[in-house]
């Protein structure tokens, strides 16, 4: 049986690199889709002479909605496999067979794993890819040891299934959340990683905290018991800190310190509507879940 094989990838100002992993991609893919996220230099126009189709947004609307219009061409072409990359040259396009040959037997969200691979992670990125790596599998309860690479492939039934509404990057842990609730398969294939000074647009540092902070969002609308009770949780064990310095302090003095009974009870307090606030949250979850 012939399968049908679309290599994607979002790009923002990626001129320098997006020819070259266009050829190089061509390889390895029946169609190459580039989404050229509102560009300010010539990456559509090099892509197309490349050889690829290319999508394009008027202004910068983010990976996640350069995706999503991605998965909305990849369903008008029927594909059996969809290949997610970057445009910046960091995924070696001779790894896509590894991606290939993982979803033909069987698997819907192949990751492409650089803790499991030969790469060289600058430091900053290996914390950061554990943290986020961490509160992504608290979102999704997968098993993934590098949910923020980008370097991934879908099944036809996982093209057809998942539904996306981050528009950032947090669509990479979105996805995962998404596989999981929908009890699509995930594995992991390891692959290299290249990392150059200019190899990427984005500011390190701002793209981690931009993703920290949708992940959380993203937790709190899924698992709001969860995010809301140990959030109110840990306000309510701060609470009893200042509490016990009261106790002690009025036992030895027979002075109440009103500041820090103010604290005592605003702490508690929101505690308490932060634990209830999860627990209603997350029944009307379920209910909604049910009847979907």
């Amino acid at each position: 049986m012939i399968m049908k094989i679309i290599a994607a990838m979002p790009a923002y100002n990626e001129a320098n690199y997006i020819g070259s992993v266009v050829l190089q991609v061509r390889q390895y893919a029946d169609e190459v889709i580039v989404a050229d996220d509102g560009s300010r230099d010539r990456t559509a126009k090099i892509a197309e002479l490349a050889g690829a189709t290319v999508i394009r947004h008027e202004r910068n609307k983010g990976k996640g909605a350069a995706i999503r219009s991605i998965l909305a061409e990849v369903r008008k072409r029927n594909a059996d496999i969809l290949v997610l990359l970057d445009a910046d040259s960091q995924h070696d396009p001779e790894e896509i067979p590894f991606f290939i040959r993982a979803v033909s037997e069987g698997s819907d969200l192949v990751i492409g794993s650089r803790k499991i691979g030969r790469h060289n992670v600058p430091l900053y990125r290996k914390v950061g890819q554990k943290v986020l790596s961490y509160l992504t599998g608290v979102l999704s309860e997968a098993k993934v040891s590098d949910t923020e690479s980008g370097f991934r492939g879908l099944s036809k039934k996982a093209i057809s299934v998942m539904q996306f509404k981050e528009s950032g990057f947090a669509i990479e842990a979105e996805m995962i959340s998404e596989a999981t609730s929908k009890g699509l398969k995930i594995v992991e294939v390891p692959i290299s990683a290249i990392y150059t000074k200019d190899g990427s647009t984005l500011n390190p540092i701002r793209h981690g905290f931009g993703n920290l902070n949708r992940i959380m969002v993203l937790i709190s609308e899924r698992k709001p018991m969860l995010f809301f009770g140990l959030l109110g949780s840990i306000l309510i064990v701060l609470g009893i800190i200042p509490g016990t310095i009261v106790v002690k302090t009025y036992s030895s003095s027979g002075v109440l310190p009103m500041g820090t009974v103010l604290v005592l009870i605003l702490l508690i307090t929101i505690g308490i509507l932060s634990v209830s606030t999860g627990i209603i949250l997350g029944v009307l979850a379920k209910r909604i879940g049910n009847h979907l």
